[in-house]
């Protein structure tokens, strides 16, 4: 099989020269190719007969054509080789790509020092490697990343926006229920095989910390790892998630890593040279909102800017660690488990598995394998994924909205591949009448005695109190609490239950509270009932922790402080935006969250630990441009502990968004067929050109601002022109003019096709051409 994957090199270094020798011919223009075609209705009145297609047949072709294979390639000795493969999809005409992270960013296991992206030119046969490609923008937490194709394989660069490539729009993946039919369009193999389609229906959500209860979709579908990185589809050909499967490992050791290439050159291509890793077979899909906020940015060429940084923070020292599992059938709005059980009746439909971290990096694989009754159970599982979560903190993983059958759960968590630890439950055994402490919830006391600024961040003082939920108490029962921080207990009361059966109780904490990370745990005969986490920030007014303040926008910095225009309206054309602001009272170290907005939309978010000082003026954070900022609203919120602390906007030139910002691919495909006018066979390699609205016949003179789409006709003269042509209206048409030639062949053209809303797509054009 190792000759399949040498040739895959060899098409590389073919592309590389059949592109060169297209331009010297005059042939090639610097726009993509496309290839064959579906065959159009030979009846149009039976096809409208037809009922409409299950899923999203009709615009299948265009999804194929918009679905890349990427290749993480490094010269040896003036030769290519593959470290790592996976697939993508074309989110913009001008050649954005969305992807996984993982298939992108060199890494130990991915040398790379080019980005090779191979194209579908007829979709019967393997990609052709066309372009190359540089990351713009990437997450390894969430493992997505935008790619930008900047130019071809010989070295050329692309102009941006000068390419006109078929591509997919975001779908709304909130939208999506479970039972929901969904296509998955991607690359089966290492690049020899032509790109395939696999069908399934959503079989769950799984849920993880920080990113909620649909952190994952969960699929039925079978997808072979090289589909890592391509789309998943809706009915209405949306993309609505990202398959996403790491190369899985075992004690360290990547369990499927495949030997294609003879890449220490001593002929022979065996063990000794580098593998590519290929994930596992992948059932879990990041949801398309994930990755809204790096497309959006990307086409509006915004990205994050500099900000003030310290070294105070500590370090990640040691080897990761997950700590102190348990599982909880609730969890709050700031991400707080509402209790704390072992075990629990049936017919629940939700659980969540708890879990320390302690020297993590984003990026690192981590897996959860659960068994049912010893059988391993992908649905509540979680693949080989990258981690997002951060150095240190708590964690949870689970799933809501689906039930949970009865048995006993072994819950097992891996990073690279080792066990890391383990959680066992028993679901339809649990007892519904034990005693139990729930929904743990801090706040000050105010002048009446009633608990005030509730919440998970409380500023500095000498005295906490936590309010919590009890039934099925019995008096005399032993309970515990134990209050924590930084992780060393600061002090514990052993007591004896004195009050009813079931209501709420305030228990408080005289301690001086310094600022930093604490923890309470409720402990009913010694086994944890409930648990909750609280940060100490800040001064206190009316109650509540007062962290951050003197908040002001700039278009610059100096000495670290605003300069330039200081203001919160700024003039149209503005390049980059500060956001400064004053802090007091924070830990470093200290867990925190920025993000970015533009019109309530999410552009950034960031997540990481305080790494200035306890107090202090003119921190900053800031937005840049490849140019200038587009007009908008622009909005700033800053978290702790999931709670929102403070959000703050500025306006560029009218506020809003310019309406054209965003590209649709809602359009009309153009497919035909050229054939010989003597023989009706298909002429291969014809050229068929679509021109853009505002040119015709008279004015095209073959440079490529006047093209719209190219294609060259397949082995049976099939074409389709990759960009999709937009739709006027019936009182105001757009007329596209075309020309088909081929070597040999008289050429022939006709300006006034028509195309509005009402037009049906694809719009077939059939041509015959006559020999000179």
């Amino acid at each position: 099989m190792l000759h399949r994957y040498h040739s895959l090199l060899f098409r590389i270094a073919l592309a590389i020269s059949l592109i060169s020798l297209l331009i010297g011919l005059g042939v090639l223009l610097p726009l993509p190719r496309s290839g064959q075609a579906q065959t159009g209705p030979e009846n149009e009145e039976e096809t409208e007969a037809e009922p409409p297609p299950p899923l999203v047949e009709l615009n299948e072709d265009v999804i194929k054509r918009a679905t890349v294979f990427i290749m993480q390639t490094y010269n040896t000795e003036g030769q290519p080789n593959i470290s790592c493969v996976g697939s993508g999809t074309l989110v913009s005409a001008d050649g954005l790509i969305l992807t996984n992270a993982h298939n992108a960013l060199p890494s130990e296991m991915c040398p790379a020092d080019t980005l090779v992206i191979a194209v579908t030119v007829r979709l019967d046969e393997p990609p052709i490697p066309t372009y190359t490609a540089e990351i713009v923008d990437a997450s390894r937490g969430l493992d997505l990343a935008i790619l930008r194709i900047n130019g071809h394989l010989d070295g050329r660069g692309i102009e941006p926006g000068s390419l006109q490539l078929p591509f997919v729009e975001l779908g709304d993946s909130e939208a999506v229920a479970l039972d929901d039919t969904i296509t998955i369009i991607g690359y089966p193999n290492i690049g020899n095989d032509p790109v395939s389609v696999e069908r399934g229906t959503v079989s769950g959500f799984t849920a993880e910390a920080r990113t909620g209860d649909r952190a994952w979709i969960r699929t039925s579908a079978t997808i072979p790892g090289t589909m890592s990185g391509s789309g998943a589809y809706n009915r209405d050909g949306k993309l609505v998630g990202i398959p996403t499967i790491a190369p899985a490992r075992s004690g360290g050791v990547t369990v499927d890593c495949r030997v294609i290439q003879d890449t220490n050159r001593d002929g022979r291509a065996d063990q000794n040279d580098t593998c590519v890793p290929v994930g596992g077979f992948i059932s879990a899909l990041r949801p398309s909102r994930l990755a809204r906020g790096l497309v959006r940015a990307t086409a509006l060429g915004i990205r994050q800017g500099e900000e003030l940084t310290g070294s105070t923070a500590a370090a990640t020292a040691g080897s990761p660690v997950f700590s102190r599992p348990f599982f909880s059938t609730r969890i709050n709005e700031a991400g707080v488990p509402a209790n704390v059980v072992s075990g629990v009746p049936g017919g629940i439909d939700s659980l969540y598995l708890f879990f320390d971290y302690d020297n993590m990096v984003d990026g690192l694989i981590y897996e959860l394998r659960v068994t049912v009754d010893d059988v391993p159970d992908a649905i509540y599982s979680l693949p080989p994924v990258t981690w997002s979560g951060g150095a240190r903190g708590t964690w949870y993983i689970g799933s809501s909205g689906t039930p949970w059958r009865n048995g006993f759960y072994d819950f097992r968590l891996f990073i690279e591949g080792r066990e890391a630890t383990s959680a066992r439950i028993l679901i339809g055994g649990g007892p519904r009448d034990n005693p139990a402490f729930s929904d743990i919830i801090f706040g000050l006391l105010d002048a009446d005695g009633n608990l005030a600024g509730t919440n998970y961040v409380l500023p500095e003082g000498s005295g906490i109190q936590a309010r919590f939920n009890y039934r099925n108490m019995a008096p005399g029962t032993p309970w515990t609490h134990r209050w924590f921080y930084e992780g060393t207990e600061l002090f514990r009361n052993d007591e004896s239950w004195d009050g009813g059966d079931q209501g709420t109780r305030i228990i408080t904490a005289q301690a001086d509270f310094l600022p930093g990370q604490y923890r309470l745990e409720l402990y009913i005969e010694s086994v944890l009932s409930a648990t909750a986490d609280f940060v100490i920030a800040g001064g206190a007014e009316v109650a509540s922790a007062v962290i951050f303040d003197n908040f002001r926008f700039a278009t610059d910095v100096a000495e670290g402080a605003p300069a330039g225009t200081i203001r919160s309206e700024f003039s149209a054309g503005t390049e980059r935006l500060y956001t400064f602001f004053d802090w007091r009272l924070l830990a470093p170290g200290t867990t925190w969250t920025r993000r970015w907005l533009v019109d309530g939309d999410v552009l950034f978010e960031v997540t990481g630990p305080w790494d200035a000082g306890p107090d202090g003026q003119n921190y900053f954070v800031s937005l840049d441009s490849l140019g200038t900022l587009p007009d908008g609203t622009y909005g700033l919120e800053i978290s702790i502990a999931n709670v929102v602390l403070h959000s703050v906007t500025a306006k560029v030139g009218l506020g809003q968004l310019p309406v054209e910002a965003f590209a649709s691919a809602a359009g009309a495909q153009m497919v035909g067929r050229i054939t010989d006018a003597d023989t009706g066979q298909g002429i291969p390699g014809a050229m068929f050109i679509v021109l853009d609205a505002e040119y015709s016949i008279e004015d095209f003179t073959w440079t490529q601002a006047q093209v719209l789409g190219v294609s060259l006709a397949d082995s049976q003269g099939y074409f389709q022109i990759p960009a999709l042509l937009p739709r006027g209206t019936l009182d105001e048409p757009i007329l596209y003019s075309v020309l088909a030639r081929a070597e040999g062949y008289l050429p022939l053209s006709a300006d006034g096709i028509i195309v509005v809303d009402q037009t049906k797509s694809p719009v077939e054009i059939n041509v015959e051409l006559s020999r000179n």
